[in-house]
């Protein structure tokens, strides 16, 4: 089985960063252009990470994380997630970890950080 990761951003341009940071890890990427695509493909394709932006149209991250928690399959609500955003502060991260969310990682993504995150959930950290 292969090891899927859902991007979701509105930004083509941002998920085409992220595919090429990830492509390093040997992973298959999967892509929805926002939170309610990802919601329908979570329930169709295994995952074993998402990385989601926190402000996106129709649903924010944190909205999503909610929703992702809340699904009646097992496997979507135990899917590790990793925000991104762009703004600073401790606000956003609280409520985005009182949603479930596993992780942060601040815009502009690094390299480094992004395939350190990532690697730690895919290993099961």
């Amino acid at each position: 089985m292969s090891t899927n990761v859902l991007l979701v951003d509105d930004s083509p341009t941002v998920r085409n960063i992220l595919k090429i940071y990830l492509m390093n890890l040997k992973v298959s990427i999967v892509e929805a252009e926002d939170a309610q695509r990802a919601l329908q493909l979570l329930r169709l394709v295994p995952v074993s990470v998402v990385i989601a932006d926190i402000n996106m149209p129709n649903m924010d991250g944190i909205t999503f994380v909610k929703e992702v928690r809340a699904s009646a399959q097992p496997q979507v609500q135990k899917v590790p997630v990793i925000l991104l955003t762009a703004e600073k502060g401790e606000d956003l991260r609280q409520r985005g970890s009182a949603a479930g969310a596993n992780a942060f990682i601040q815009k502009p993504v690094s390299h480094d950080e992004l395939t350190k995150t990532v690697r730690q959930f895919l290993s099961g950290g």
